[in-house]
């Protein structure tokens, strides 16, 4: 039986080895991300590895395992980094925020409505909405919504009015699949801020989820008020292409540990492994909370955050 397990904990090190090391040429191969967004899975079973090796009493095994679960765990404390500044106890709410992925099959969109108007957030991005989701989410929205932008994938509400509005578009795609990102200026009691809703491509369209992050950031980094961007990324923490955008935007990140997807396998709900939706912020901002809800019909967990002022009022326009 200690045998059988020395040869397992053999394969499993030199198997866990192997993808660590992998996931640490995606800045080079962007398919490789696809290890980093896996990472506390990858830890995880480290960490199992050398408790089996514990077991076996073969103290070379116990140390490569050893270091194999400290690579890991060092590596998702790294991706810690990039945080958003939490607030001062008891600070204003200056602005809340909800992102939603409505999933381009949801039939529940009355539910999405209910849950959205009991949320009270000032504005929405929501992502994945349909011609037919767009009639029901309008009926029950723009009564607390009077501002929107988009009919067709990304779409924003805003409870404050809309002084201008853009796209960020894949060049040479479809219709269908141009679409990368909404931005909004709105007017926040008086002062300018700016909102960018974005879905990014799928981790199995790696070169297209490059070039997003890549045009994303350049987005941000023409911008010149304060902003918030929130969405789909469909990368988690730990991927390199969203550290990078972080540490190249200095923004901070709102949501680290909220698992947001999958909420269900064709018709059955299920529990979500992933952080793939999240918050942005510039410096200006920081976090009060950030909070998932029910799916809703939705194949995605919407997440809401709950934004104060990190310093002194902004500029007035």
């Amino acid at each position: 039986m200690i045998e059988w397990l020395r040869v397992l904990v053999g394969v499993g090190i030199a198997l866990g080895l192997a993808v660590t090391g992998l996931g640490r040429l995606a800045q080079w191969w962007p398919a490789l991300d696809l290890v980093n967004n896996g990472l506390p899975a990858l830890a995880a079973g480290a960490i199992a590895l050398c408790v089996l090796a514990v077991v076996t009493r073969d103290w070379r095994a116990i140390a490569l395992t050893g270091l194999l679960a400290a690579i890991n765990v060092g590596l998702i404390v790294a991706g810690l980094a990039g945080a958003a500044a939490e607030a001062a106890p008891h600070a204003e709410r200056f602005l809340r925020v909800a992102s939603f992925n409505l999933w381009f099959e949801n039939e529940r969109i009355d539910e999405v409505v209910t849950f959205l108007d009991q949320t009270d957030a000032d504005i929405v991005m929501l992502q994945e909405v349909t011609g037919e989701h767009l009639a029901p989410l309008h009926k029950g929205l723009d009564a607390r919504y009077p501002y929107s932008v988009g009919d067709f994938g990304v779409v924003i509400f805003s409870k404050y009015a809309i002084k201008a509005d853009g796209r960020v578009d894949r060049a040479g795609y479809p219709e269908s699949l141009r679409l990368l990102a909404r931005w909004v200026e709105i007017d926040v009691r008086g002062t300018a801020v700016e909102v960018v809703g974005v879905h990014c491509a799928r981790p199995s369209h790696p070169l297209l989820q490059a070039q997003d992050v890549a045009a994303l950031t350049q987005l941000v980094l023409t911008r010149t008020l304060p902003i918030v961007v929130a969405g789909d990324f469909n990368l988690t923490p730990w991927a390199d292409r969203l550290k990078r955008f972080t540490r190249m935007t200095e923004l901070g990140r709102f949501n680290t540990l909220i698992l947001t997807w999958p909420m269900r396998w064709r018709n059955d709900p299920v529990l979500p492994v992933v952080a793939i939706d999240n918050v942005f912020a510039s410096r200006e901002f920081a976090k009060i909370a950030v909070i998932g809800g029910a799916r809703q019909g939705s194949d995605h967990r919407p997440i809401i955050a709950d934004i104060a002022l990190a310093r002194g009022p902004l500029a007035k326009n």
